[in-house]
């Protein structure tokens, strides 16, 4: 299948996926099916979307619940829903994010190459994977000391479903397809077993299928993946101490030298960049949001004194920290 007939089939399929009349059937009768959701960006790559969603039309294909139901359905979502425009500037109709909580799936797909996104640093993302995101429950969940800083940045609850991270980094496009079939044939493999899971990338075109068909033989991808994510959920939680990039290794129970080869695929950054990105997004923050001392906002966030963060701060932004402060509270 060339790339162009499989693109416009894939787009037909979303289409079809987000369409109102179908969605109404779904929710009618299709109320026991596994749902599956992909979170979709600008930009995002649109044959890799349909990758995931081709896997699961595939299992509808050979299961059936004892109603004769099929076991999957699958939503687009965005953040804001409407149309998201891929790379190949095709739009395709999401819904909205928020319509949903967490646990209304079973397992969730998050398509980014925004660092910000797969480092789990968006915030309104964060809380709507922890199911912090019903106002009810946030408002209960704050302690009366916390700051509205350290409620948004704070360490979160994990999520309650499988959450598939599939960014990019440097990877083609081939690679990042094969990426695309791992990640919901495990799924696959999770609910029904290896046999199924194999049987339906047998199905896939041979440039996405031939690598997960030795599934068996080799281990998952997504856990290499998933001890990936394990570790920045680490860092996001320990930012503020003295901690090193073999801490972050060992955590993801990887070697130094695997850990940094395979954190640079998935992030397109080096762990140590990471780390200060994290760093200097809650001195940011914390800048504006509240009215500590430099000198103390320095000792929180892993920076050491105000000095040291003073140098790295103009360094980064041009200006002190001190004159950050007023120009974004003049705002």
């Amino acid at each position: 299948m060339c790339a162009h007939h499989a693109e416009e089939r894939f787009v037909d399929h979303a289409t079809l996926l987000t369409s109102p009349h179908v969605m109404r059937r779904e929710m009618t009768s299709l109320a026991d099916a596994r749902h599956i959701g992909i979170l979709i960006f600008d930009g995002h790559c649109l044959f890799t979307t349909g990758v995931i969603s081709e896997v699961f039309q595939l299992a509808n294909g050979l299961m059936r619940f004892s109603s004769g139901q099929p076991p999957y359905r699958v939503s687009l979502l965005s953040k804001l829903g409407g149309p998201v425009t891929s790379s190949s500037s095709i739009a395709v109709m999401t819904q909205r994010l928020d319509a949903y909580s967490v646990s209304d799936f079973h397992a969730l797909y998050v398509a980014s190459n925004d660092v910000r996104v797969t480092s789990g640093f968006d915030v309104q993302l964060a809380r709507w994977l922890s199911g912090a995101n019903a106002p009810s429950h946030a408002s209960a969940s704050r302690p009366a000391s916390a700051s509205a800083f350290e409620v948004e940045i704070g360490a979160h609850a994990r999520p309650s479903v499988p959450v598939f991270w599939i960014g990019s980094g440097s990877m083609p496009a081939w690679a990042l397809n094969q990426k695309a079939a791992q990640m919901a044939l495990t799924q696959i493999a999770s609910d029904h077993g290896e046999d199924m899971s194999l049987r339906i990338a047998s199905s896939l075109p041979p440039s996405v299928g031939e690598v997960v068909k030795s599934r068996s033989e080799t281990p998952s991808l997504n856990t290499t993946v998933d001890k990936i994510h394990e570790s920045t959920r680490w860092m996001r939680e320990n930012f503020g101490g003295d901690i090193s990039v073999s801490d972050a290794a060992a955590v993801a129970a990887m070697s130094v030298r695997n850990y940094l080869r395979r954190f640079k695929s998935e992030f397109s950054v080096t762990p140590l960049e990471y780390l200060m990105q994290l760093r200097f997004e809650a001195i940011c923050a914390m800048l504006v949001g509240t009215k500590l001392p430099v000198d103390k906002i320095a000792r929180r966030c892993g920076m050491g004194n105000g000095d040291r963060l003073g140098r790295l701060f103009r360094k980064r932004y041009g200006v002190s920290p001190t004159v950050y402060r007023k120009h974004a509270l003049s705002q």
